[in-house]
């Protein structure tokens, strides 16, 4: 009777994920297009936050409060974009293992 049940689990979960197995193509493309969506955004607020960065820096007027959240600003925007580029590369890589 175990048996039956099991065969029948499997078989039913196959059936039931066939149409997502059918339209990976479909999905794949889906991701791709929200993490180039995603990277792209998080570029420009990486790169506004550079220039807001810079900004603060040459305005400073020997403040040297300014001149430490200039710096906190780019070391943030510097980490963040390490982190963007890197999950870029990690769903890419996933994606080639996955559809290939």
């Amino acid at each position: 009777m175990k048996k039956q049940t099991i065969i029948f689990s499997c078989l039913l979960m196959v059936v039931l994920l066939l149409p997502f197995i059918a339209s990976a193509d479909a999905v794949t493309d889906t991701i791709k297009n929200i993490t180039d969506w995603i990277v792209r955004i998080s570029l420009v607020i990486a790169i506004l936050m550079y220039v807001i960065g810079g900004y603060f820096w040459v305005i400073d007027t020997g403040n040297l409060e300014s001149v430490k959240m200039a710096k906190n600003i780019i070391t943030s925007a510097t980490i963040g974009l390490a982190i963007i580029l890197i999950a870029k590369s990690f769903v890419s890589i996933v994606e080639t293992l996955v559809v290939k």
